[in-house]
């Protein structure tokens, strides 16, 4: 497992309504408007029975709700203002403060030089993203193609939009549809696009990252167990609501949480080669 990828996380924008990608073009190499596909559901019914449709790219990055302001502590001095919709990375959630961190376009020179200055506007992946609200030194990336400097600090969980974030996202997902088999679940796996993880046979995993904020290499944020071709649970390290089947306490900070009707020497047999597993990795 390569602990050190980068978080892939986020949304199902044909199915959560408070996203709102209405008249969301695809200003993003990695964003798409597939908000005309959603299907309506009847009055009477709590699940659609209707496969839902897998967006042409993934949407990766919890995203600004409206606008906002990124803090270099909570409460303290402003960095940068961002515009509604634009992506960045969320580190788990410190009463109702979110440590979060954005990448924004640069050129050579800023790479060779990396301070930047008050009022300069910024762009991600092209797009207008925001304006620096002080004079500031960063750190920069290059992947080669393109260059970056990265802005780190904090803001408030309202700025964040909920259906961005994943475990969100895959609490509304279960409970609108009710399928559970690979099939069914391969929509979430592609637009959150989700990594498979092989090593815990017979036992599948489709996973993404920590954010990678907090910690350099990262561990599992977010995995879908899957049993031959059966969902069987969900693993977490963040907080996250399954109506009901049971919880697990797992090593190194994670919880399983089975579907409800899964068998008991199932459930243990994952949990002993989950754990022997998470221990053996740096």
């Amino acid at each position: 497992m390569h602990l050190n990828k980068q978080l892939s996380c986020l949304l199902l924008a044909v199915l959560l309504a408070s996203c709102n990608l209405n008249n969301k073009p695809g200003k993003y190499d990695n964003e798409e408007d597939v908000a005309g596909n959603k299907k309506k559901t009847s009055s009477t019914s709590t699940a659609t029975t209707t496969k839902p449709a897998r967006s042409k790219a993934p949407i990766i990055g919890e995203r600004i709700n409206g606008a906002a302001t990124i803090l270099n502590n909570p409460g303290g001095e402003p960095l940068v203002t961002l515009l509604d919709y634009i992506p960045l990375r969320c580190a788990p959630v410190k009463k109702d403060w979110y440590p979060v961190s954005v990448d924004f376009d640069i050129t050579k020179d800023e790479f060779s030089k990396p301070i930047f200055h008050k009022g300069r506007k910024i762009k991600v992946n092209g797009v207008e993203a925001g304006v620096l609200q002080r004079d500031i030194k960063l750190p920069v990336a290059t992947n080669g193609e393109k260059m970056w400097a990265t802005v780190t600090g904090y803001t408030q969980k309202k700025n964040i939009r909920n259906g961005t974030i994943i475990e969100s996202a895959l609490s509304s997902y279960l409970k609108q549809h009710t399928g559970r088999s690979t099939a069914d679940m391969d929509p979430f796996i592609h637009n959150f696009k989700l990594e498979e993880e092989t090593t815990l046979k017979p036992y599948v995993l489709y996973f993404n990252y920590e954010s990678g904020i907090d910690d350099p290499s990262p561990l599992y944020r977010l995995a879908l167990v899957f049993q031959g071709k059966q969902l069987i649970g969900v693993l977490h390290a963040r907080p996250f609501e399954l109506n009901g089947g049971s919880t697990r306490r797992l090593q190194r900070g994670f919880t399983v949480n089975y579907l409800n009707g899964i068998d008991k020497s199932l459930k243990e047999d994952f949990a002993v080669k989950f754990n022997k597993f998470i221990l053996s990795v740096d």
